[in-house]
């Protein structure tokens, strides 16, 4: 098929991430890209209808293993659609290391049996390529798209799994269990005081490695460029952007920046914005748990009020869901007195092109 436009879809993924992107190659050849599939609902909520309209997935990405991101694909490989579906590609880090084969780094059909999603890949993929994917393999080209990978780094992929490995004989909620703050956002301050506060990080890395170990990474196609977080660490992907060259006077650029965790108020800092020029963020999250809720007020203050931002340009957050109905699950996390200053506005949209630049 033909393609002449890139477009990404931001699903419905409850509190987690799904994201299709309909891209194209340097022939104009459609390439399709899943990252991740949200909660073990999400196939069935949203998920499902898009895979029906597809026969092949050039790539797909499981960011990290919290159940919110790979759920809905542990759901995608127990169903019978898959069998229709060819998929020439996975990015997926994992610590059994018999499951590459290191020569081609194609699954073995005969690995010993590990996590659910793996067992399935085996079971339905087989001969499908996988790779680990961490800082050290920099750049990547598939045809023209060009793949910038700026997290995790390689200690951080091998301090999980050192984590995993220990918690491998303990039941799956356990070793899988995500750390996420329990912090709450602070309602009662303006936008601009909050965003003076120093960002301090509830957790530090090793306490939050499944997060960290996020694949995180920039994707520059042919027409349009995004800026992909998952649930990244901001500290981690700051010091990618300086190593490679990036500073606040000579910020990345990017279409796009698909916030980090959902826009928690520990994923997302006042440093990391200052490395990066757009106009355009992405949320996904249906507002969260009643112990997590998404987005914090905190993030969105830190994003309106960047440090080198030109207010002459009006500044864009859109969530993947209805901004009010997120507002009846969290409270309040943006008002219309906020909307008053800054030159910002804030929408639900879930599908973006290069039109909406």
């Amino acid at each position: 098929m033909i393609r002449t436009q890139t477009e990404l879809n931001i699903l419905p993924a409850y509190n987690g991430d799904s994201i299709l992107i309909k891209t194209y190659d340097e022939k104009s050849n459609e390439f399709i890209i899943l990252i991740d599939g949200g909660t073990p609902s999400t196939f069935e909520y949203s998920l499902k209808k898009h895979l029906k309209t597809l026969t092949r997935i050039d790539l797909l990405v499981l960011t990290h293993i919290d159940s919110d991101h790979i759920g809905g694909l542990i759901n995608f490989f127990k169903n019978s659609i898959i069998d229709k579906i060819e998929i020439c590609e996975i990015w997926y880090n994992q610590p059994d290391l018999d499951f590459y084969d290191q020569k081609s780094d194609k699954a073995l059909i005969s690995v010993p049996q590990a996590e659910d999603w793996k067992t399935l890949i085996k079971q339905k993929k087989s001969d499908v390529l996988i790779k680990e994917i961490t800082t050290e393999n920099g750049i990547i080209n598939i045809n023209g798209l060009e793949f910038t990978i700026l997290s995790p780094t390689k200690a951080i992929k091998n301090k999980l799994y050192e984590v995993w490995l220990k918690e491998k004989n303990k039941p799956k909620k356990v070793a899988l269990k995500s750390q996420i703050s329990i912090s709450t956002s602070d309602y009662s301050k303006s936008l601009d005081e909050l965003n003076k506060i120093d960002f301090k990080p509830e957790k530090s890395i090793n306490n939050d490695i499944y997060n960290a170990s996020s694949i995180s990474f920039k994707l520059k196609c042919l027409d349009i460029s995004f800026l992909l977080l998952a649930d990244s660490r901001p500290e981690v992907i700051s010091n990618s952007l300086r190593d490679l060259g990036y500073s606040v006077m000579t910020p990345l650029e990017v279409n796009f920046v698909k916030i980090s965790h959902h826009g928690s108020l520990n994923n997302t800092s006042q440093e990391l914005l200052s490395l990066i020029k757009s106009n355009n963020y992405l949320i996904s999250t249906n507002g969260g748990t009643s112990n997590h809720k998404h987005p914090s007020r905190e993030t969105i203050a830190r994003i309106v009020y960047k440090s080198n931002r030109l207010e002459d340009t009006v500044l864009n957050i859109y969530t993947n869901y209805d901004v009010d109905k997120l507002k009846e699950k969290i409270g309040e996390f943006t008002t219309q007195r906020d909307l008053e200053k800054g030159n910002w506005k804030i929408e639900h949209k879930n599908i973006f092109t290069k039109n909406d630049l």
